[in-house]
C-alpha cells in the first residue's frame, strides 16, 4: 500500500513539472490537474494491469489517451498539445518507473 501511495505522490510530481514546462502559467492550476489526473488514471491502470489485462504498452497507451482527453479540456489546450503533453508525461514517468 505504501509502494503506491509512494508511486502516486511521485507521479503527481514528475508530471506537475512536464506540465509545468509547456504551461509557464497558474501553477497551482496545473498542480491540482496533475492530482485530479493521477488520482484518477493510477488507480485505473493498476487495477486494470493487474485484474484484466497484465499488459504494460496497453495499459500506458490507455493512461496517455485518457490523460490527453482530460488535460485537454481541465486545462482548456487544443488537442495537439494535449496529446503531446501527455505522451512526454507518460514515456518520463514509465521509465522511471522501471527503474523504481
Amino acid at each position: 500500500m505504501y509502494n503506491l501511495i509512494f508511486l502516486w505522490i511521485s507521479t503527481i510530481g514528475i508530471e506537475f513539472a512536464i506540465f509545468w514546462m509547456f504551461i509557464r502559467k497558474e501553477p497551482l492550476k496545473l498542480f491540482l490537474v496533475s492530482i485530479l489526473i493521477n488520482s484518477v488514471t493510477l488507480p485505473l491502470a493498476t487495477f486494470s494491469y493487474l485484474y484484466l489485462y497484465p499488459n504494460f504498452p496497453f495499459t500506458e497507451t490507455a493512461v496517455f489517451l485518457a490523460e490527453a482527453v482530460l488535460l485537454k479540456f481541465l486545462l482548456e489546450i487544443d488537442y495537439s498539445n494535449a496529446l503531446l503533453i501527455s505522451f512526454v508525461a507518460n514515456i518520463v514517468t514509465a521509465l522511471l518507473g522501471f527503474f523504481i
